[in-house]
């Protein structure tokens, strides 16, 4: 009888590629993962200023750290790409394609 996916290690098999993790890479990885855990730590404490009653915004403030948790939310998603991309780079063409599409996006703004 075969064991169930809900196993802890089935599950983990199952949503991690098979391919190692190369040891050139292996040191960008803990900073990649640091630039996600910036940006998220950032979001949390934002939006804790944002809904606290003790601190009074102006409206520009506000503007500012609405737009700046925008910005950190997008953050997120990149640190994230770049993770993948370390740990699994022959599989991660369509990253590498959609980051110089935003790239280009960028440049013609």
């Amino acid at each position: 009888m075969s064991k169930p996916i809900n196993e802890p290690r089935m599950v983990q098999q199952a949503l991690i590629s098979d391919e190692d993790l190369s040891f050139e890479l292996a040191g960008l990885v803990p900073p990649a993962n640091s630039i996600t855990n910036a940006a998220s730590t950032f979001i949390d404490k934002a939006t804790k200023l944002l809904l606290s009653g003790k601190i009074i915004l102006t409206d520009e403030q506000h503007t500012a750290v609405t737009s700046a948790i925008a910005i950190a939310q997008l953050t997120v998603k990149e640190g994230a790409a770049i993770s993948k991309l370390l740990r699994n780079p022959d599989a991660s063409a369509d990253i590498i394609a959609g980051l110089r599409l935003t790239s280009e996006d960028r440049h013609d703004a």
